[in-house]
């Protein structure tokens, strides 16, 4: 017996499934087969059977394929337990067959393409084949029968047919085959001894005509009941869409169609289960209708049931909350205003659950991180429970992802930081000695040495490069070895190696760690060189793992994940033969694949349900948010296949992704219970000018438009501003809100510096106990920069932590900076007498200079600067003090500590090539005070000033200690709040101040601040940004803070 049962809610048909299983069919021990299109769908039926009857147990929901290869094996002599047909397995077998007939005259169409691509591109070939073949088992099997019969079945078919005999001659046991051997038996009237009476389908939106044929003769035997999602209650079989109308209008006149346009949106996006109905109406089951109207209160429910009843669109009805499109810039944006809009919905709809909310997004992979962080993001805001599935395996296993990564490094570049990134897993780190102490060290050993990129000359050769150690590991870890075991070597080359000072005392063992990890690394280009087979690879990739992961720091479970796909490769290859070898490239893309798989944990877990957009996943929710619903990413384009046979004959029931989709956001549509959210990208970042939102939204867009008006729909279409702290989302005059108070203080304006976040730092710290003595050095090192020494010293915050990864790219050039720093470390090595005629050899041995001619020429340029400030610095410099000077300076709350190094009788010395910035002159300034302050006998109270072009010196001072008091005191205040100091900005409005016109003084510290379009401010500084992200300077204190500490400086700085 065949029984449909059609329903517009799956509430109702999960009630009328609970129902029929209430009545008893089966042995206690035989389980209820229930086929479902997605797991999810089975967690969701067990909930509710389990709700209705008390119960849920003994239930089995497999997939229609699975169950349909079940029902085989029970009642069909000789059926093997995996499919050989199955898409995965198939392709090995048509790859294996490419690999040996590809040659041949009947495969020219495809021979030109094989010629050179080597064995990945034939299994990519092999792959898309396999699902063609796939389709063809499916919905013509009229041409499987012509092929294996030695005919053609359309025209063009030569090789593929003569592919699919060879691949029947090694196994002709495949779906067709058994649906026909099943058929026999039932029509020679043998007895089918089913393991279960009944079976229930439950939700699918579509079947191929071949499996509702066996359905069809199944129901003679055993109950087969159909719960089937119908939207709409009257007979829609007939409805069209315009474009289809007009198409068909040209082939007979209007009087002799009966053409139906029903609801547009029906029309265009209900094909799918148009023609499904059509195929199940003709199997002519007893039918069961519980159609149930939704009551007209909202806009959504209106649409709902305009569709239930096949109504045209009605204008006339006001717009409300239960629809509402949300325009972003991004999706970042999309992610943050969602989380306002579940808050929204959350305080509005009574009773409201998290786990009655379905967010579902276009593109899974890319939401995910995006929706964790706003989701788990700390602040004031009221927390909302989640669970994000559908994660790839990869994203979501250390263990796979090291693995990939490990498998692309053979035949790479090895940058720096392909290596470095694989340090950054804590399971290979831990493999290798590291911590994260040994990690930031190794970090700053490659920068010192100038590693770039390759293995060695050698690899570089390979990317049509000269074959030059220089700037590779090879390079690089040379002369870390050398430096450690030649300590104290001394500015010089041994043996053409630069020894690298840098490895101190325990910090060898880190050393050991990344030579043994380089090392690892390197060989795995011998161990995956050659094609083997898959149970070889299974060996080679399980002492990868040992070899490159530690025991202790890798979770079983991300382990047995890794097993389980590398065994499912083992496994898919085993039909094509002994002789299948994978190379290296090969082996990458399929267990890439294998990878990428998603993970079914967390749907209907608790909490929100975060998803992706996938055939039944539409369960119904109270609130469905669509994400990500851009143009040109749903619905989504299939690639099309120019030997694609099917493409000529289009049949009905023929599956399309775009249909497939069309009818998905359908049944989206017709699942939300209360709220309806869709958020796509409908703004551009760069201009702001729209964008347009998939072709299925502007489609709702038009329906609606219909019903609520123009006016009507711009009043549920939300249009966000480009960042969450606009002030639009707390004006009264807007529909725009946001639930974060933080962003509402953000939004709060002070003219030109606007608040675009709050400080990070609202109160002062408490102050630090060890302040007693503060070393000298700790102090110059302080003004250089207060931000950076507050946030690292006191916040445990490093920012040039992600930023001091060293370059992959060799140099070329320099910047200023870079350019000032090796020409001091010439001018450092020509004051100790380092003979000029080697410094070139030092320099290119250390990595230091662009590779050829132009690091010959760069190098000259910077030496003969460097010279010449040697020979100014000789001449004004004179004689050194014997030792450093001992700082013991006390204070009223503390005491100044230290040395002060590099003393003449001539007083202190201060130079740069590049010229000496306000922080150079700042740090000048401090150990000039302190000169003045210890007045040691004989030395002149001076500091001579050195740049490029002129000269200067900072005067003797007759009151140093107060000076040096408030140095300190804004040393203590800058270690408990950020002191509003910054050298740049600071210099350019007391220098203007002193000139007599503050208000001037003021207006250039803040174009200073700010920057302009030219330049950057001191604002956008790394550590500035993260203190003040954006405010404007608080003027009195920075203008005290500014004269305080500056005035002085200048008054005794003299240039000549």
């Amino acid at each position: 017996m065949l029984r449909l049962y059609q329903s517009n809610q799956l509430e109702i048909l999960a009630r009328q499934l609970a129902e029929v299983l209430a009545t008893p069919a089966l042995s206690p021990l035989q389980s209820e087969q229930i086929v479902v299109q997605h797991p999810g769908m089975g967690r969701w039926l067990s909930q509710r059977i389990a709700s209705q009857l008390g119960i849920s147990a003994n239930l089995q929901f497999p997939l229609p394929a699975t169950f349909l290869w079940q029902l085989f094996e029970q009642l069909l002599p000789d059926v093997p337990h995996q499919d050989s047909y199955q898409p995965k397995r198939l392709a090995w077998r048509i790859h294996q067959l490419l690999a040996s007939h590809s040659g041949q005259p009947e495969y020219t169409a495809i021979s030109s393409y094989l010629s050179d691509g080597g064995d990945l591109r034939r299994f990519q070939l092999a792959q898309q084949l396999a699902r063609l073949f796939d389709q063809y088992l499916l919905y013509r099997p009229d041409w499987i029968h012509a092929w294996q019969a030695g005919e053609s079945a359309v025209s063009g078919d030569h090789w593929q047919a003569d592919l699919w005999r060879k691949l029947a001659a090694q196994e002709s046991r495949h779906w067709v085959h058994f649906q026909q051997q099943l058929f026999q038996t039932i029509d020679t009237a043998k007895p089918l001894k089913a393991s279960n009476p009944r079976v229930c389908i439950f939700g699918v939106p579509s079947l191929s005509p071949g499996y509702l044929e066996i359905i069809r003769y199944l129901a003679n035997w055993i109950d087969v009941h159909l719960f089937l999602l119908n939207p709409c209650q009257a007979h829609w079989a007939e409805i069209v869409t315009p474009e289809e109308q007009a198409r068909l209008s040209l082939a007979a006149s209007a009087e002799d169609l009966y053409l139906d346009l029903g609801h547009p949106l029906l029309a265009t996006m209900g094909r799918q289960g148009r023609d499904f109905f059509a195929a199940i109406n003709e199997m002519d089951p007893g039918s069961e209708e519980a159609f149930a109207q939704q009551p007209d209160e909202k806009l959504l429910q209106r649409l709902q049931n305009q569709i239930l009843n096949l109504e045209p669109p009605e204008g006339g009805v006001e717009a409300d909350d239960s629809i509402r499109f949300q325009l972003c810039h991004s999706p970042m944006r999309e992610a943050e205003v969602l989380y306002d809009q579940l808050l929204a919905a959350l305080d509005e709809l009574p009773g409201l659950r998290p786990d009655e909310i379905l967010v579902m997004t276009t593109d899974i992979e890319r939401y995910a991180p995006l929706l964790e962080a706003v989701f788990a993001a700390p602040g004031e805001r009221p927390k909302i429970p989640y669970r994000i599935s559908d994660h790839s395996i990869q994203r979501s296993n250390p263990l796979a992802d090291g693995l990939m990564s490990l498998l692309s490094l053979p035949g790479s570049r090895y940058g720096v930081t392909e290596l470095l990134a694989l340090l950054e897993q804590p399971a290979i780190r831990a493999r290798f000695g590291l911590d994260e102490a040994g990690l930031e060290k190794v970090i700053q050993w490659l920068d010192q040495a100038s590693i770039r990129w390759g293995r060695d000359g050698a690899n570089k050769v390979d990317f049509g490069l000269p074959e030059e150690d220089r700037n590779t590991w090879r390079a690089g870890l040379r002369q870390l070895m050398l430096g450690y075991a030649l300590a104290d070597h001394g500015e010089s080359l041994w043996r053409g190696v630069y020894p690298l000072d840098a490895v101190e005392g325990s910090e060898t063992r880190w050393l050991g760690g990344l030579l043994s990890f380089t090392e690892a690394v390197f060989e795995l280009d011998q161990v995956f060189a050659e094609s083997v087979t898959p149970q070889q690879w299974q060996k080679r990739l399980t002492n990868t793992i040992e070899r490159f992961f530690a025991v202790e720091s890798r979770s079983e479970q991300d382990l047995i994940g890794v097993r389980s796909c590398i065994e499912q490769l083992v496994e898919e290859t085993g039909e094509a033969g002994e002789q299948v070898t994978l190379s290296l490239a090969l082996l990458r893309h399929r267990l890439g694949e294998l990878f990428e798989q998603p993970m079914e944990r967390g749907f209907l877990g608790g909490g929100v349900n975060i998803c992706a957009l996938a055939p039944m996943r539409s369960l119904p929710f109270r609130v469905i948010c669509l994400l990500g619903m851009n143009d040109g990413q749903f619905p989504r384009q299939p690639q099309e296949l120019g030997f694609d046979l099917m493409r000529r004959e289009f049949r009905n029931g023929d599956r399309s992704r775009r249909v497939d989709d069309r009818y998905l956001f359908l049944e989206t549509l017709l699942s939300a219970r209360q709220r309806l959210i869709i958020s796509y990208c409908g703004q551009s970042q760069r201009d702001n000018m729209p964008m347009p939102a998939s072709v299925a939204v502007e489609e709702l867009r038009d329906c609606l438009r219909q019903m609520v008006g123009e006016a009507g729909l711009a009043r549920i279409t939300y249009r966000h501003p480009l960042q969450p702290f606009s002030a639009d989302y707390f004006r009264s005059d807007t529909d725009l809100f946001s639930y974060s108070t933080e962003m509402r203080e953000a939004a709060m304006t002070v003219g030109r510096g606007r608040a675009i976040d709050l400080p990070l730092v609202e109160q002062p710290l408490a102050a630090v106990e060890s302040q007693a003595v503060i070393e000298l050095d700790q102090l110059i090192q302080f003004f250089e920069n207060p931000q950076r020494h507050f946030s690292r010293l006191r916040l445990g915050i490093n920012l040039e932590a992600a930023d001091q990864l060293p370059e992959e790219r060799e140099r070329f050039a320099y910047d200023r900076f870079e350019q000032s720093d090796l020409e001091h470390q010439i001018v450092d090595l020509l004051l100790r007498e380092h003979p000029p005629e080697q410094l070139f050899e030092l320099f290119d041995g250390r990595g230091l200079l662009p590779h050829g001619q132009a690091g010959g020429l760069a190098f000259e340029a910077m030496l003969e600067r460097a010279q010449s400030m040697t020979s100014r610095i000789a001449a004004s410099q004179g004689e050194p003090l014997e030792a450093p000077l001992v700082v013991e300076i006390p204070f009223e709350q503390n005491r100044l500590s230290g040395y002060l190094r590099t003393v003449n009788y001539s007083g202190l010395l201060a130079y740069n090539t590049a010229g000496l910035y306000p922080y150079h002159l700042v740090k000048a300034w401090i150990r000039h005070l302190v000169l003045n302050q210890l007045r040691p006998q004989g030395v002149t109270l001076e500091t001579r000033l050195l740049e490029a072009d002129r000269e200067g010196r900072f005067t003797p001072v007759e009151q140093p200690e107060a000076h040096l008091q408030n140095l300190m005191q804004a040393y203590q205040t800058g270690m408990q709040t950020p002191l509003p100091f910054y050298p740049g900005t600071s210099w350019q409005f007391v220098e203007r101040y002193l000139q007599g016109d503050p208000e001037k003084a003021q207006k250039e510290a803040d174009r200073k601040w700010f920057g302009s379009s030219h330049h950057s401010g001191d604002v956008s500084k790394p550590y500035n940004q993260l203190l003040y992200q954006g405010h404007a300077l608080n003027q009195q204190a920075f203008a005290e803070t500014s004269l305080t500490l500056l005035q002085p400086l200048m008054q005794h700085l003299e240039w000549h």
